[in-house]
């Protein structure tokens, strides 16, 4: 019996933001697209100021990785009718 093939799930990606005690500043974004795969690869460097300590505040430089799927493509079925006759015709010839 045949494997069921994989049921692909689109996971969204929630990008890190600003906010009271964080401030998020985005120094690179590279986007590479890849045809053999449908994705494109995301690539993100940035710097995360950490304010919740007034008498402690640092800074981090992080990077982040990941693909954002391209749209699924709608495949139109093409279907051609032939008559009885005409496949008749082929079955005999």
């Amino acid at each position: 019996m045949p494997k069921p093939k994989p049921v692909k799930k689109v996971v969204p990606v929630e990008e890190l933001k600003t906010s009271p005690f964080t401030e998020v500043i985005e120094l690179e974004r590279t986007i590479t697209p890849d045809d053999k795969l449908r994705v494109d690869h995301v690539f993100i460097r940035r710097k995360k100021i950490n304010k919740a300590n007034p008498e402690e505040i640092f800074e981090t430089e992080e990077t982040s990785r990941f693909d954002i799927a391209w749209p699924e493509e709608i495949k139109k079925e093409v279907k051609e009718e032939v008559s009885e006759e005409e496949m008749l015709k082929q079955i005999r010839s």
